[in-house]
């Protein structure tokens, strides 16, 4: 059976509905759980105990070429100096015989952004932002798989 991997191309990114142009990378979003040391002297064989406490769903980048008047990249400027959370959806590219791909929703904060990279004569402008992720974020499978 071959494999069922599929290549990143093609992955849309969309901010207070408003899609962000010429992407060329985003990052994943990793969340993560903070652990409780409930280690103690009746801990068995000497090894610490651990639980679970507050989870942090992380923060994600997204770069590529700055577009002058492009929606999604002012978008993202407007709810950086407004200091405001935003809904925001990854969208994945799907597969033959899927009806939608997969797909992730959440509520971010732009922590950081640039509208406008080096401006070098050997190379393109480019925009970047860092998205904290506010809250859970949901994830929806592919359709039709």
């Amino acid at each position: 059976m071959g494999s069922k991997a599929r290549a990143g191309l093609g992955v849309k990114v969309s901010i207070n509905e408003k899609a962000v142009a010429e992407l060329s990378s985003v990052g994943g979003i990793e969340p993560s759980t903070e652990t409780i040391d409930v280690s103690n002297h009746d801990t068995e064989g000497g090894f610490r105990e651990f639980i679970s406490s507050i989870s942090d769903a992380g923060d994600f980048t997204i770069e590529g070429n700055f577009v002058a008047g492009d929606e999604g990249q002012a978008t993202v400027r407007e709810a950086f100096f407004a200091k405001s959370i935003v809904p925001v959806t990854i969208e994945f590219p799907k597969a033959a015989g899927e009806t939608a791909g997969a797909k992730w929703a959440c509520n971010c904060m732009i922590s950081s952004f640039r509208a406008v990279g080096d401006a070098t004569i050997d190379s393109q402008l480019t925009f970047a932002a860092t998205l904290k992720i506010s809250g859970k974020p949901t994830f929806t499978d592919a359709v039709g798989a």
